[in-house]
């Protein structure tokens, strides 16, 4: 266990107990049973942000390597739309996914040579094609949503469910826990996973070491791209639509994940069961004010924690510095 999981990770999990606490405490109520901690809202919640951590663990990758990407959210709505309009236009919802999922792949790669060839800051490009992407898809929809066929692809991969022992677990969090166990062993055992790190620790060091920094930056963005599609079909099956206005705004949830998670936004650092975390403790906070009738300080204390985690990782690296 403690392979998987760092003291980082094992404190994190601690303040996700404490969030819990603190919100179980805010909507106690004698006449009734606690919300925050029933059963199937508990479960609800680790659904529901499977879809962010999901397009997490890409941005976690890119943060890694000293990167940035600002396009996930965009990334998310536009294979959110190709999905939904090629099954309404006959084609299979496997052929669907695996068009969405290329598209998302084609967008980091865009962005990468962007940062490479045109030698954009990772700022400016994922920023620009955040616009594309979410300009494509208002140019499929003109804004409207495409809804789909209630299918064996949404009971599915939406809202199925798989029975295991004790328990049943939702496909989407299956799905999600078996590519951050993929992503984990990318990055912690093979020679691509310590070569990102390198890039993102120091990337003149890394070149004059012998890593191919070029390769290493499309391979990323193109990870980064991977999860975002797989994200953006997970919601499209969620909700049974492709909405050119899903995921609005997430392209900092996804970065606050990472560094909550322990991530570093000078590169070098990361995790990927933190950044899962990381998206729990978001998705528990999004449930526990919506409880207490504080949904509109979402984004307020969203921003305000992704401030205060940078800020307290600037000072610790300079103080080992």
């Amino acid at each position: 266990m403690r392979r998987l999981f760092r003291a980082r990770e094992f404190g994190i999990l601690l303040v996700l107990a404490v969030e819990i606490a603190v919100f179980s405490i805010l909507t106690h109520r004698p006449d009734r049973p606690n919300p925050m901690l029933d059963a199937s809202n508990l479960l609800a919640t680790v659904r529901d942000m499977t879809v962010l951590a999901t397009a997490a663990l890409g941005s976690c990758v890119i943060i890694i390597s000293g990167g940035i990407d600002l396009s996930v959210g965009s990334c998310i709505a536009l294979t959110s739309v190709v999905t939904a309009y090629a099954i309404v236009s006959g084609h299979s919802p496997v052929w669907a996914c695996l068009l969405a999922v290329s598209t998302a792949v084609v967008m980091g790669l865009l962005s990468a040579t962007f940062i490479t060839r045109a030698k954009l800051p990772p700022f400016i490009a994922t920023l620009g094609m955040m616009s594309i992407a979410r300009g494509l898809a208002y140019l499929v929809t003109k804004g409207a949503t495409i809804p789909i066929p209630d299918s064996g692809f949404t009971r599915g991969l939406g809202s199925g469910m798989i029975p295991l022992p004790g328990l049943s677990m939702p496909v989407p969090v299956l799905l999600l826990l078996v590519c951050a166990l993929v992503f984990h062993l990318f990055l912690s055992r093979t020679r691509l996973g310590r070569e990102i790190y390198a890039l993102g620790g120091n990337e003149e060091a890394a070149r004059l070491s012998g890593v191919p920094i070029v390769r290493l930056k499309y391979l990323v963005y193109a990870l980064g791209g991977l999860m975002a599609g797989l994200a953006g079909v997970i919601f499209t099956a969620y909700y049974g639509t492709g909405q050119s206005t899903a995921a609005m705004g997430w392209e900092l949830d996804a970065i606050a994940s990472v560094v909550i998670g322990g991530g570093s936004l000078s590169g070098g650092r990361g995790s990927v069961w933190g950044t899962c975390i990381g998206a729990l403790i978001f998705q528990v906070l999004r449930s526990g004010l919506a409880m207490v009738g504080a949904s509109d300080y979402n984004q307020l204390i969203i921003g305000a924690v992704v401030i205060a985690v940078v800020a307290f990782d600037q000072v610790t690296r300079k103080g080992r510095g």
